[in-house]
C-alpha cells in the first residue's frame, strides 16, 4: 500500500505520498492548437536528442495531428465507467512542434516526476565540474524517512555504505529510488532550484497545494533534453539514455511495440479520504517515445482510487497515440 507523507517539502514532493485534499473538476476540454508557421532546423548526429538550431518562418506548416479527438473520447469513457476520476494529456511532435493538450493545465502532484529535474541539476553541475559524479555520499538512517512506493524497489541502499553520485543518479532514475533522491538533495537545495528558476517553473515547496504542476509545464523538462537547449549535447544524451533504462515497463512503455525506445519517468501520489471512501491516488507517466524518424513527447497524469486502473489507462492512451502516429506515418 502507499504510505502517506505528512510534510509538503521539496524532499517529500519527490516521493509517493500526501496529506491534503483538493477540489476535483470533471472537465475534458482539450482541442487541437494550431502549429506555428515555422520549420525547425536541427543538428542531428545523436541517437536520443535532436538539437534545435533555428526556426525558419514562412514555410507552409504541416497539418496538426487530429487524433486528439479520439484521445478525448477515450478519456471521457474512462471517467464515465469509473476507471479514473480525471486525466490530463500533453502530446507534442518533436520534429516539427505541433501539439495538443487535453486538460493540459489541470494541476496534479508531480511526486517522483521531480526526480528528473534533480538529474538535470546534477548533470548541469557536472558540465563545469565532472568530478562531482565521482563524489561519495554515505547512506544514513535519515534518508530512509519518507513514504514507501506502491511499486516496490528491490534494491534498497545500505545504511553506512558510501555510494558515488553517478550510482545514486542511476538508481534514482531507473528505479525511482526515494532513498537515492534523499541522499542527492540532502546537502543543498540551491543547486536543484536552478532548473526550475531557469525554466520559470514553480519551485517545489513554494506552494501550500500539493497539486501545483500540470502536464504541459512538466513536459518542458523533456523538451529541453531532446532539444539539448539547457544541458550540453553529451549531457542531454546521457540523461535520456538513463531514462530509457527505467525498470518500470508498464504505462507508456507497455503501450508501444516491443523494441521502441521510451525515455520516461513515472510518479505516484496518494491522499486519504474520509472512510469508507478509498484513498485518492495519482499516477503519472511522461516521456519521449522514439517512433522511427518521428519521436514524440507524451505526458499523461491521472487521478483515481485504483492504481492498477490508472496505470492501465496510461498504457491504453499510449497505445492509442502510437497507433494514430503510425497510421499517419504510413499514409504519407
Amino acid at each position: 500500500m502507499l504510505v502517506v507523507a505528512g510534510v509538503a517539502t521539496f524532499v517529500t514532493g519527490l516521493l509517493a505520498g500526501g496529506s491534503s485534499m483538493w477540489l476535483y473538476h470533471r472537465r475534458i476540454n482539450g482541442s487541437p492548437t494550431p502549429a506555428n508557421d515555422q520549420r525547425e532546423t536541427r543538428q542531428g548526429g545523436f541517437r536520443l536528442i535532436n538539437p534545435l538550431l533555428e526556426c525558419d518562418a514562412g514555410i507552409e506548416r504541416e497539418e496538426l495531428l487530429l487524433f486528439d479527438t479520439a484521445v478525448e473520447e477515450f478519456i471521457g469513457n474512462l471517467i464515465k465507467t469509473g476507471k479514473v476520476e480525471s486525466v490530463s494529456v500533453y502530446f507534442r511532435d518533436l520534429n516539427n512542434g505541433p501539439w495538443f493538450g487535453i486538460n493540459e493545465r489541470e494541476p496534479f502532484a508531480p511526486a517522483s516526476l521531480l526526480k528528473l529535474p534533480v538529474l538535470i541539476a546534477y548533470l548541469k553541475l557536472a558540465e563545469h565540474d565532472p568530478s562531482i559524479l565521482n563524489q561519495n555520499y554515505t547512506m544514513t538512517a535519515a534518508a530512509l524517512r519518507g513514504p514507501a512506493h506502491d511499486i516496490p524497489n528491490p534494491r534498497n541502499l545500505v545504511i553506512g555504505r558510501s555510494y558515488r553520485v553517478d550510482e545514486l543518479l542511476r538508481q534514482m532514475v531507473t528505479q525511482s529510488d526515494n532513498q537515492a533522491a534523499n541522499l542527492l538533495i540532502r546537502d543543498s537545495r540551491t543547486h536543484f532550484e536552478r532548473p526550475f528558476i531557469d525554466l520559470k517553473i514553480p519551485l517545489p515547496g513554494n506552494s501550500s497545494a500539493e497539486d501545483y504542476m500540470d502536464v504541459k509545464t512538466y513536459s518542458s523538462f523533456f523538451r529541453i533534453l531532446f532539444n539539448a537547449s539547457y544541458l550540453s549535447d553529451e549531457m542531454s544524451e546521457a540523461a535520456l539514455q538513463l531514462l530509457t533504462q527505467s525498470e518500470f515497463r508498464h504505462g507508456l512503455v507497455e503501450g508501444v511495440p516491443a523494441g521502441v525506445q521510451v525515455a520516461h519517468k513515472y510518479g505516484e501520489w496518494m491522499v486519504p479520504r474520509p472512510a469508507p471512501a478509498k484513498p485518492l491516488v495519482q499516477f503519472h507517466d511522461c516521456g519521449i517515445v522514439y517512433y522511427p524518424q518521428r519521436p514524440y513527447l507524451l505526458c499523461v497524469m491521472t487521478r483515481g482510487d485504483d492504481i492498477a486502473e490508472l496505470i492501465g489507462s496510461i498504457r491504453d492512451i499510449s497505445r492509442l497515440v502510437y497507433d494514430a502516429v503510425d497510421v499517419q506515418r504510413t499514409q504519407k
